[in-house]
């Protein structure tokens, strides 16, 4: 297979303007293509439906142990990421707020 893929598919939508003046404002703002633009959403919206889609399998061993961690007790946060967590954030000023969990 060749390095460059052939675009032989043509296709073809009937769009608002209000649509088409937002699609060309945000390809605009990416520095696309009106037409890149529609194939990069296109694209990532038929991964996420797929992904969406999926079905997971497991063994009834896995699902009663996965059932068992989603159902017991939540385990307490690693001191590193409750002393993020209780960090003021970079833009507030003043002390900041309980951010206790």
């Amino acid at each position: 297979m060749t390095a460059q893929l052939k675009r032989d598919i043509a296709v073809s939508m009937r769009l608002r303007e209000d649509d088409l003046g937002l699609i060309d404002r945000g390809a605009a703002l990416h520095g696309l293509s009106r037409t890149e633009f529609m194939r990069r959403a296109a694209v990532h919206d038929a991964g996420a439906a797929i992904l969406n889609a999926a079905m997971v399998a497991l063994s009834p061993e896995a699902f009663a142990h996965f059932n068992a961690v989603m159902n017991g007790p939540v385990p307490p946060l690693p001191a590193k990421l409750r002393e993020r967590l209780e960090r003021a954030a970079p833009w507030v000023w003043g002390p900041a707020e309980d951010c206790s969990v």
